[in-house]
């Protein structure tokens, strides 16, 4: 998934094929600024979040960090209730 901007105006979002964004209303001749934001496949933001410690529901219940809206202790982005992907292994 990839957000477009140009000239710090949004151009458009993209997230499956032809991967395109059209510019054209938008481009000029000179002093264009182009920001790609690319967002990683989401099995990779699970696998990496492996690697922090788990912050996420215990016991079948969620963490207080969640349910008092505190900061999350870890610097995980994600958690599941499920493990199902592993570092190299599709």
């Amino acid at each position: 998934m990839a957000r477009i901007r140009l000239k710090r105006e949004g151009s458009g979002v993209v997230w499956t094929a032809p991967w395109q964004v059209d510019i054209t209303r938008v481009v000029k001749d000179r002093g264009n600024r182009l920001e790609i934001e690319v967002a990683n496949l989401w099995p990779n933001r699970l696998i990496g979040d492996e690697f922090e410690p788990d912050d996420g529901v215990r016991d079948g219940k969620w963490p207080d960090w969640l349910l008092n809206g505190t900061p999350r202790p870890t610097k995980r982005f994600t958690f599941t209730t499920y493990h199902y992907y592993k570092k190299g292994i599709r």
